[in-house]
């Protein structure tokens, strides 16, 4: 190997490992280029649902109405923002089996899921006492006390909220997640939760005669999120008017709940790095061959 070789090899080695160890500033870098083109978001793509599910597509200016699952009727029905979905797709149904929307992100994987009463109970009810005190800090600016939290864990578990038409609990009601839209960008997974504009008779449910709920008060639904190795459960209590609502049944999927999911920094630098490659597939112009 000759010398000036010798010497190339090493500068290549050298940059190589400077880059390597300068990781967060590419994902800076990368993420910069992307924010830079503007609101720009690349949708879940391959999406595969395992389990019981409802596709729920425009059937009307302002309607949503069932329509026959299928690979288009699905894609049709994940298109879309908050103010403007194209459908949703229910995940399940009332807490039954769970059902999993999967797909990716730029080439990471995701995986969307329907939940089951374990995933309330589990951890002594971590995740039914957070969503209650989120949605009491939602509506009332504080959380519920000791004693408050017990009432309403106990309504939420077995208040029957349709009296004589079969037994059906509040945790019930918010276990199937209504999945409108999956788009990734340079700040993570946004996901669309399609479901009541107004949900201050759900949310007085749950507290009784603790407290008076204020009127418009919003809560949605909570989707279980696995994504680049990590999992969480995400719900929301701001919405935005969907513009849709489904025929004699006022005020259902009148509202689209947005929320996020902000993975790792690495798994983010790996996000932005597959947002700009598609970015630039997408752009890249075709170059005319000399004849």
């Amino acid at each position: 190997m000759s010398k000036n070789i010798y010497l190339t090899k090493i500068k290549m080695e050298e940059q190589a490992m400077t880059i390597f160890r300068s990781a967060p500033k590419v994902a800076f870098v990368v993420l910069a280029m992307t924010v830079s083109a503007g609101a720009w978001a690349v949708p879940m793509s391959n999406p595969v649902i395992t389990g019981t599910h409802t596709v729920w597509g425009v059937a009307a200016p302002g309607t949503l109405a069932i329509v026959p699952s299928s690979a288009a009727s699905i894609a049709s029905a994940l298109t879309g923002t908050a103010a403007n979905p194209g459908g949703n797709i229910e995940l399940s149904k009332f807490g039954g089996p769970v059902t999993t929307l999967s797909g990716d992100i730029a080439g990471i994987p995701i995986t969307l899921s329907s939940l089951v009463l374990s995933d309330w109970t589990a951890g002594s009810n971590a995740l039914a006492t957070r969503y209650i005190q989120d949605a009491a800090m939602a509506a009332f600016g504080a959380a519920l006390n000791a004693g408050d939290l017990v009432t309403a864990l106990n309504a939420f578990y077995t208040l029957d909220v349709l009296p004589g038409a079969g037994v059906l609990n509040p945790w019930q009601l918010v276990s199937d997640p209504n999945i409108s839209y999956v788009n990734g960008d340079s700040s993570g997974v946004s996901i669309g939760l399609a479901g009541l504009l107004d949900a201050t008779a759900f949310l007085q449910g749950i507290v009784g005669a603790l407290a008076t709920v204020p009127a418009g008060s919003q809560a949605s639904e909570v989707v279980k999120v696995t994504y680049n190795g990590m999992t969480d459960y995400l719900y929301g209590f701001s919405a935005t008017s969907s513009g849709y609502q489904v025929a004699n049944a006022p005020g259902v999927f009148s509202g689209n709940y947005e929320v996020k999911m902000v993975p790792e920094p690495t798994a983010l630098w790996l996000l932005g790095v597959g947002l700009v490659g598609l970015m630039a597939s997408r752009r890249r112009l075709p170059v005319a061959r000399a004849q």
